[in-house]
Protein backbone atom coordinates (compact mmCIF):
# COMPACT_ATOMS: atom_id res chain seq x y z
CA UNK A 1 0.00 0.00 0.00
CA UNK A 2 1.38 3.13 -1.02
CA UNK A 3 1.82 5.73 1.94
CA UNK A 4 -1.04 8.50 0.22
CA UNK A 5 -3.37 5.82 0.15
CA UNK A 6 -5.83 5.56 3.09
CA UNK A 7 -6.03 2.62 5.95
CA UNK A 8 -9.93 1.56 5.76
CA UNK A 9 -10.73 1.77 1.96
CA UNK A 10 -14.14 1.12 2.75
CA UNK A 11 -14.19 4.34 4.60
CA UNK A 12 -12.43 6.52 2.04
CA UNK A 13 -14.76 5.37 -0.96
CA UNK A 14 -17.89 5.81 1.63
CA UNK A 15 -16.75 9.28 2.38
CA UNK A 16 -16.13 9.88 -1.77
CA UNK A 17 -19.67 9.17 -2.59
CA UNK A 18 -20.98 11.58 -0.04
CA UNK A 19 -18.50 13.68 -1.13
CA UNK A 20 -20.36 13.71 -5.16
CA UNK A 21 -23.88 13.40 -3.70
CA UNK A 22 -22.79 17.01 -2.24
CA UNK A 23 -21.31 18.36 -5.30
CA UNK A 24 -18.01 18.22 -3.98
CA UNK A 25 -15.35 16.95 -5.90
CA UNK A 26 -13.90 13.63 -5.35
CA UNK A 27 -10.31 11.85 -5.55
CA UNK A 28 -10.91 10.36 -9.30
CA UNK A 29 -7.53 9.15 -9.47
CA UNK A 30 -7.92 6.97 -6.35
CA UNK A 31 -11.49 5.71 -7.38
CA UNK A 32 -10.35 4.58 -10.49
CA UNK A 33 -7.08 2.61 -8.85
CA UNK A 34 -9.53 1.06 -6.61
CA UNK A 35 -11.76 0.17 -9.36
CA UNK A 36 -8.56 -1.36 -11.26
CA UNK A 37 -7.40 -3.21 -8.32
CA UNK A 38 -11.06 -4.96 -7.22
CA UNK A 39 -11.69 -5.71 -11.16
CA UNK A 40 -7.78 -7.59 -10.39
CA UNK A 41 -8.52 -9.04 -7.57
CA UNK A 42 -12.08 -10.58 -9.04
CA UNK A 43 -10.14 -11.72 -11.95
CA UNK A 44 -7.42 -13.56 -10.21
CA UNK A 45 -9.99 -14.97 -7.49
CA UNK A 46 -12.31 -16.06 -10.82
CA UNK A 47 -9.38 -17.86 -12.99
CA UNK A 48 -8.10 -19.43 -9.37
CA UNK A 49 -11.99 -21.16 -9.03
CA UNK A 50 -12.12 -22.42 -12.28
CA UNK A 51 -8.81 -23.96 -12.57
CA UNK A 52 -9.82 -25.58 -9.19
CA UNK A 53 -12.99 -26.38 -10.58
CA UNK A 54 -11.30 -27.91 -13.84
CA UNK A 55 -9.28 -30.33 -11.70
CA UNK A 56 -12.03 -31.39 -9.40
CA UNK A 57 -14.11 -32.27 -12.58
CA UNK A 58 -11.47 -34.29 -13.87
CA UNK A 59 -10.02 -36.20 -10.52
CA UNK A 60 -14.37 -36.97 -10.54
CA UNK A 61 -14.16 -38.03 -13.72
CA UNK A 62 -10.95 -40.26 -13.87
CA UNK A 63 -12.60 -41.50 -10.68
CA UNK A 64 -15.68 -42.47 -12.37
CA UNK A 65 -14.02 -44.26 -14.92
CA UNK A 66 -12.08 -46.14 -12.47
CA UNK A 67 -15.18 -47.22 -11.00
CA UNK A 68 -16.24 -47.99 -14.07
CA UNK A 69 -13.84 -50.66 -15.15
CA UNK A 70 -14.07 -51.97 -11.69
CA UNK A 71 -17.67 -52.99 -12.56
CA UNK A 72 -16.62 -54.82 -15.47
CA UNK A 73 -16.28 -52.12 -17.64
CA UNK A 74 -16.12 -53.37 -21.41
CA UNK A 75 -17.56 -57.17 -20.16
CA UNK A 76 -20.56 -54.79 -18.48
CA UNK A 77 -23.89 -54.00 -20.13
CA UNK A 78 -23.36 -51.83 -22.88
CA UNK A 79 -19.72 -51.39 -22.31
CA UNK A 80 -18.38 -50.87 -26.12
CA UNK A 81 -21.23 -48.34 -25.83
CA UNK A 82 -20.45 -46.83 -22.90
CA UNK A 83 -17.10 -46.19 -23.52
CA UNK A 84 -18.28 -44.71 -27.26
CA UNK A 85 -20.73 -41.78 -24.79
CA UNK A 86 -17.50 -41.32 -22.76
CA UNK A 87 -15.10 -40.51 -25.59
CA UNK A 88 -18.14 -38.38 -27.20
CA UNK A 89 -18.60 -36.54 -24.17
CA UNK A 90 -15.12 -35.79 -23.32
CA UNK A 91 -14.69 -34.49 -26.86
CA UNK A 92 -17.47 -32.41 -26.53
CA UNK A 93 -16.15 -30.85 -23.83
CA UNK A 94 -13.41 -30.22 -24.88
CA UNK A 95 -14.63 -28.40 -27.88
CA UNK A 96 -16.65 -26.31 -26.05
CA UNK A 97 -14.18 -24.89 -24.16
CA UNK A 98 -11.92 -24.00 -25.99
CA UNK A 99 -14.10 -22.28 -27.92
CA UNK A 100 -14.47 -19.67 -25.07
CA UNK A 101 -10.89 -18.79 -25.13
Amino acid sequence: MAPDEPRDRHAYLEEQVARQKRGEPIDVAWVQAELERIRGEQTRIATSMQRNLKLLVLLFAGLLLVLWFKNGGFDGRGGVWTLGLIVIGALAAWVLGNRRR
